[in-house]
């Protein structure tokens, strides 16, 4: 790691194969402003999968939301063989730091570049400042409390002891990554709101929303008060973990978000929400907001923070390759795919989970006819939109009468796909390995899913979409979520309750209330009860937006023992975030194609993945780094 950070402090190359010294690069506007744009390359893109030793990373199909057929990187993660020296465990830490390292070299030499006004080198010095606080905040809910840097410009002869020496604290983390967003906040320096003309640039928007987010995983139970890793250790003695529950971290975590909230309201954020006929479309709104490639922009003003790139096909990732369709076009690799785990985590489109929603078609095993619905199957909420029509391709019962965020997120079998292509034909996505199936095992030569389930949100509904990839970082649905967890833990929960429902009432399912309501749903009031709501809302929501596999592990519940109602884990799984992993039968015809399956088995997770080891080449070069628990 620290070779990377000497070679990437001493020179850039905004030219391939050109280099140039700090003091050329500083002397132009242009490749000063290269510089950033590198510093800002480092911002890795929740959508990327396929790439996770560049652009990506592990963290959708490290976790229960998903996996993928094309690259098999985060396999050594589930599998049990993942080791401080694998190549994963520096993959981030040591790209994180170079980032770090660039913007502290960037925050040093910025104000050399007289070619640009000092209001530029300002905005830039800002944005720089508040990128390297940024990736700080990676890293430690990747590994804990990390070594802290500092402000002092690194020395190109500096020695490995010299750059990084011991790890610091969690409080002395967060702290130091709080002040770092404040003073960029404070700099008056940067943009107010980034807006549309800049997205994907920081501003004082993301700057507090991130400390806010950086707060609630301060207060959650994996960084406050967590007695599993008292061990963990500096070697002089310094506790890196703070060992007492501080309840005071949650209200700075309110307040925090309070701030955010007033804040972006005054400059126009808010939920997306798309009308048709004059009525809202949950559908339409929910897939805006989870839109990656866009011409309209309707989801501009929930957008906080987002990573661009252009020319980036992730829906070929994502669309089944078809065989049997007159646009031979409309087709990809169906390879990018969700778990039966996730597909139950939606709720009903009666707002209730498929436990509770006495409609909901239970069975066990293969299913039978009566376990099958028929018919052509519309949105109720727009009659022009087909979901699925069950007389063509066959269709459980349990795919019938969801929300509408199961629709946007998830193409099951039978299920229409969203390009119709030059020909305007329904485009029926049937899984089954038969002489029906239109993308099943055989007919795709093996381009399909392992679960018989693709993740959908995000792919094109047509060709000219457009080319703009946008991943998003950090939304205005996060942040209501983020706030409704803090009000309830700090035991404000009216007002958390107000927060979830405006996140349920954008998706079209009913609200949540404490007094029995004609046509809500009561949840007792309780902490308890309002918790697990938020939590599962939260899972629902921001899936495959990396915020699973973090969650997950800030709520303490990965292990599993601490679900006891199954708000987060299916009662047919065991093994937290490993153990065996369900979908359909790829192998099958119907009807056995529909009976549930493990077509997966992970490594039950343990205590020591709550965090990425400290690689192990760090550890040997630098002595007073000291290793995670239990690697």
């Amino acid at each position: 790691m620290c070779v990377g950070l000497t070679a990437c402090s001493d020179f850039f190359e905004p030219i391939p194969g050109v280099q140039f010294g700090l003091d050329e690069t500083f002397a132009s506007k242009q490749r000063t402003e290269e510089y950033l744009n590198n510093v800002y390359s480092y911002v890795r893109e929740v959508t990327d999968a396929i790439h996770p030793n560049t652009y990506g990373g592990i963290f959708t199909e490290a976790s229960l939301d998903g996996a993928n057929r094309w690259n098999k990187t985060y396999a050594e993660w589930t599998n049990g063989s993942f080791n401080s020296a694998s190549a994963q465990a520096s993959e981030y830490f040591s790209k994180y730091y170079q980032a770090i390292a660039k913007a502290s070299t960037f925050i040093q030499n910025v104000d050399k570049c007289t070619e640009a006004a000092a209001s530029t080198r300002g905005k830039w010095k800002s944005e720089a400042r508040a990128l390297r606080a940024y990736y700080y905040f990676e890293l430690l809910r990747l590994y804990g409390p990390i070594p802290l840097i500092g402000e002092d410009p690194i020395p190109l002869d500096a020695s490995l002891e010299e750059l990084i020496k011991e790890r610091n604290s969690v409080d002395e983390c967060v702290n130091f990554i709080a002040t770092e967003l404040q003073s960029a906040i404070d700099s008056g320096d940067l943009l107010q709101r980034a807006g549309k003309a800049n997205l994907g640039r920081m501003d004082v928007a993301t700057c507090m929303a991130l400390k806010a987010k950086l707060y609630l995983y301060w207060a959650s139970p994996l960084f406050n008060g967590n007695t599993d890793q008292a061990s963990v250790k500096n070697k002089d003695g310094k506790q890196l973990f703070p060992q007492t529950e501080d309840h005071s971290k949650w209200t700075q975590t309110r307040d925090a978000y309070e701030r955010f909230m007033t804040f972006a309201t005054g400059q126009g954020y808010k939920l997306t929400e798309v009308y048709t006929n004059g009525k809202l479309d949950p559908y339409a709104s929910c897939r805006a907001a989870g839109e990656f490639f866009t011409t309209t922009w309707e989801a501009v003003d929930e957008l906080i923070f987002v990573k661009l790139r252009d020319l980036y096909d992730y829906t070929y990732w994502v669309c089944p390759k078809f065989t049997d369709f007159q646009d031979t076009d409309v087709t990809g690799g169906g390879g990018y795919y969700t778990t039966q785990e996730t597909v139950d985590l939606f709720f009903t489109k009666d707002g209730l989970t498929i436990e509770e929603d006495p409609g909901y078609d239970k069975f066990e095993g293969i299913p039978g006819a009566n376990n099958f619905t028929s018919g052509r199957y519309y949105d109720p909420n727009n009659p022009s939109r087909l979901y699925f029509d069950a007389d063509k391709s066959k269709v459980l019962k349990q795919w019938k009468d969801r929300e509408p965020r199961f629709y946007v997120n998830i193409t099951y079998s039978g299920s229409i796909w969203l390009n119709e292509g030059k020909y305007n034909e329904e485009m029926r996505t049937d899984f089954t390995n038969g002489a029906n199936g239109t993308c099943g095992k055989s007919k795709a030569s093996g381009d399909c899913p392992d679960s018989g389930y693709l993740i959908r949100r995000g792919a094109k509904a047509s060709n000219n979409n457009g080319s703009k990839h946008f991943s998003p970082v950090l939304r205005l649905a996060d942040m209501y979520l983020g706030y409704a967890e803090a009000l309830c833990m700090c035991s404000d929960l009216d007002n958390a309750l107000t927060y979830l429902n405006k996140i349920r009432v954008r998706a079209g399912i009913p609200e949540y209330t404490f007094t029995a309501t004609a046509g809500k749903i009561t949840c007792p009031k309780t902490q308890t009860d309002l918790l697990n709501r938020i939590r599962r809302e939260r899972l629902v929501e921001l899936v495959f937006e990396w915020n699973r596999y973090f969650d997950v592990r800030r709520w303490k519940v990965a292990e599993g023992q601490n679900d006891p109602e199954h708000w987060i884990y299916p009662a047919y799984h065991t093994g937290g975030e490993g153990g065996k992993v369900y979908g359909m039968n790829m192998d099958k015809d119907y009807p056995a194609f529909f009976e549930r399956t493990s077509f997966e088995t992970r490594v039950a997770f343990t205590k020591k993945q709550y965090f990425m080891p400290i690689p192990y080449d760090d550890l040997r070069r630098i002595p007073l780094l000291v290793q995670n628990l239990g690697w």
